[in-house]
């Protein structure tokens, strides 16, 4: 029966996860760069309009305090970045209190102002770092396409792999007979020496190119692939299953 690999779960799950974080992330700066921070930059100049007002209400008509507030309303209501109708409607309200309504208006007005504080008055100001910030988030989106695509062109990759019951070996770069598979290079595979991430690899040598990386990490059943030829050139070093003939031994002494 043919020997085939598949991409191996423990990078596909890496991938599809750090996609997930990427992509996460970058919306999240979306988010946070598009709606969170105008609407808390909003919220937070109402509540201090909304503080100007009042205190300009808490003192008597004509006062100082009360033509300050009456400029601020005019500024916000000419205001694109603040003003919607119910808001624009009771600062108008708020303007004729201020202007010197009935004491029945201005309670009116200053009940108004009260609630609006309650709506807005906890909200604190974005800073001026909060924006530039959601750019590191934002640029977290292309990473995420990048794992995205990663991982489909190793998933296609996978399937490429392939060792015939005669011996022919299939790979993403070409396909070799058995006669054209020379040899197999296990000095990195399950080394003590080599580097970890090394130690998963071995390498096959073919006619007509550089010799080719087997790599159980990221192809599962690769460790079949490779068993199988290194059994073949080396019966007595190597298992099928791509382990040490020594090792085995051992291991069957300790059995005993």
């Amino acid at each position: 029966m043919p020997i085939k690999t598949k991409l191996a779960t423990r990078y596909w799950l890496k991938s599809v996860l750090m996609m997930v974080v990427c992509v996460v992330l970058g919306l999240w700066g979306v988010w946070d760069y598009v709606v969170a921070i105008p609407e808390a930059a909003r919220g937070a100049a109402r509540a201090e309009i909304l503080r100007v007002i009042k205190n300009g209400l808490d003192t008597p008509n004509g006062s100082p305090q009360r033509l300050d507030a009456i400029t601020l309303i005019d500024v916000a209501l000419q205001s694109d970045g603040y003003s919607d109708g119910d808001w624009d409607a009771g600062l108008a309200q708020m303007k004729i209190a201020l202007e010197g309504a009935p004491i029945e208006s201005q309670r009116e007005a200053l009940g108004n102002v009260e609630d609006g504080l309650n709506t807005y008055g906890n909200i604190t100001a974005p800073s001026k770092y909060d924006r530039p910030m959601q750019w590191v988030f934002m640029s977290c989106l292309p990473f995420g396409l990048w794992y995205l695509l990663s991982y489909l062109k190793m998933k296609k990759r996978a399937s490429l792999y392939e060792l015939d019951d005669d011996g022919t070996l299939t790979t993403p770069e070409g396909s070799w007979s058995a006669s054209e598979v020379k040899d197999i290079d296990m000095s990195t595979w399950i080394s003590k020496t080599a580097k970890a991430r090394l130690t998963w690899t071995a390498k096959v040598v073919v006619d007509g190119r550089e010799p080719i990386e087997l790599d159980d990490y990221v192809y599962q059943d690769m460790h079949l692939i490779i068993g199988a030829l290194a059994h073949q050139f080396y019966p007595d070093d190597w298992t099928p299953l791509a382990r040490r003939v020594k090792i085995e031994h051992d291991e069957e002494g300790e059995e005993e």
